[in-house]
């Protein structure tokens, strides 16, 4: 399906959009359990997954609660759902290990999306991210752009932990709109992969939605995008270039 909106712009989603969620150990959790036997904290494993497990559906609910996390806040509810004291060191070194974030090498980029972001800027799109953060905040998220040579292609960026909500919240779309600079939601588009935040916000925002399915195909309820794109290579057709 190609598309006579007259795009001028483009934003995009981070996880399962530009890179895929991380399939290999999280090294996070791993720097995480080296700090607690360092400050003298031993977790037997099952007490340790619970946490973690525990934390991440803390997460969950505060995202969808449009309610940002922090690299410290989430360190924070881990030592609380473990059940261990406070400690200034821990908390330091837990933080530090969320800001290092994964290895990039092991990260898998989105088929094409190199060569897809060169077209779009040779065509004279403007290109952004609107990216709802998880624990590892948006620097340790450029540094993964940098490290594949796809930071250069972007000329703008609305990070949750930035702007201070997540999507679909209307804020982060502005926040793009305005970075972007442009004046008309009918020159957006946005892809991404969820219906929930990525569709849902860009709809509401007037903006062309596109639902990227290469990586992950939300097959949850919600509106669907008015095109669904799963391969990077096909979006300049789709966007008429």
């Amino acid at each position: 399906m190609t598309t006579d909106r007259g795009v001028r712009a483009i934003t995009f989603d981070f996880w399962n959009t530009l890179i895929a969620e991380s399939r290999s150990a999280d090294h996070r959790t791993q720097r995480w359990a080296t700090a607690l036997d360092r400050a003298g904290h031993q977790l037997e494993p099952e007490r340790f997954e619970a946490a973690i497990g525990a934390m991440w559906q803390w997460f969950l609910g505060e995202w969808e609660a449009n309610r940002v996390v922090t690299a410290e806040r989430a360190s924070d509810y881990f030592v609380q759902a473990a059940g261990l004291p406070q400690d200034a060191t821990l908390r330091s070194d837990m933080v530090q290990a969320l800001h290092d974030g994964f290895d990039p090498s092991q990260m898998e980029l989105a088929p094409g999306i190199g060569d897809a972001l060169e077209r779009l800027k040779s065509a004279g799109l403007r290109v952004g991210i609107i990216c709802d953060v998880g624990v590892s905040p948006s620097t340790t998220l450029r540094r993964y752009l940098e490290h594949h040579g796809l930071l250069r292609h972007f000329d703008h960026w609305s990070f949750s932990d930035e702007v201070g909500c997540y999507k679909p919240d209307q804020r982060i779309f502005a926040h793009a709109i305005g970075g972007l600079g442009m004046g008309s939601p009918a020159e957006m588009a946005h892809i991404g992969d969820l219906r929930r935040t990525d569709v849902a916000g860009a709809r509401e925002a007037g903006w062309l939605a596109l639902r990227y399915s290469g990586l992950h195909d939300d097959v949850s309820d919600g509106a669907e995008g008015d095109v669904v794109v799963a391969h990077h290579a096909d979006l300049s057709s789709v966007l008429g270039l």
